[in-house]
């Protein structure tokens, strides 16, 4: 089993390597291009994370507020 792993494992090492050697220039530059637009959908998703984090603290606030007012406008 060893021996049949160390035989596959550097025949797809060549075969990857002869495929970059061979990737044009255009390629990465769409490559970089998919790493952009990757990379601007992380931020996307970070700016409606911290909204939502946002709403969410804003919302505790009004509770807490409410849960005050009522709790010292109680007649005792």
């Amino acid at each position: 089993m060893l021996a049949v792993l160390r035989g596959v494992m550097p025949a797809r090492l060549d075969v990857m390597m002869l495929g970059v050697a061979g990737m044009a220039v255009g390629g990465v530059r769409v490559m970089r291009r998919l790493l952009v637009i990757a990379g601007l959908v992380m931020l996307g998703g970070f700016a409606m994370m911290l909204c939502c984090m946002l709403m969410v603290l804003g919302r505790l606030v009004v509770m807490l507020h409410a849960l005050m007012f009522a709790h010292v406008s109680l007649p005792v």
